[in-house]
């Protein structure tokens, strides 16, 4: 189980804010998965990206204990350097990274 469960309240407003379904998503600090467990069953596609190998473990631990992980890649990164094509991802956000 992530460390701290997303609120209703933010999951609704992610969820008026952006449509995952279909989409592939690149999520800029990941940490442990907390919102990339909420979402993924909806998207194609979600890359979480974080520079903390200690989150990505936790992160890494959840994948483990969900059923649409093959949709979900976690990769150590900054998300300052992508090394993906401008144009590979319908979506690219951070919700907690400037906290």
């Amino acid at each position: 189980m992530p460390l701290v469960i997303p609120s209703a309240l933010e999951l609704k407003t992610l969820r008026q804010l952006a449509q995952f379904s279909g989409r592939r998503v690149l999520e800029i600090g990941v940490g442990d998965g907390r919102l990339a467990w909420e979402f993924a069953a909806e998207a194609l596609q979600w890359i979480g990206l974080d520079p903390d190998p200690d989150d990505l473990a936790l992160a890494r631990e959840e994948r483990e204990k969900e059923k649409e992980k093959e949709r979900v890649q976690l990769l150590a990164g900054d998300g300052r350097a992508l090394s993906f094509p401008s144009d590979y991802f319908d979506i690219a956000f951070f919700s907690w990274s400037l906290c």
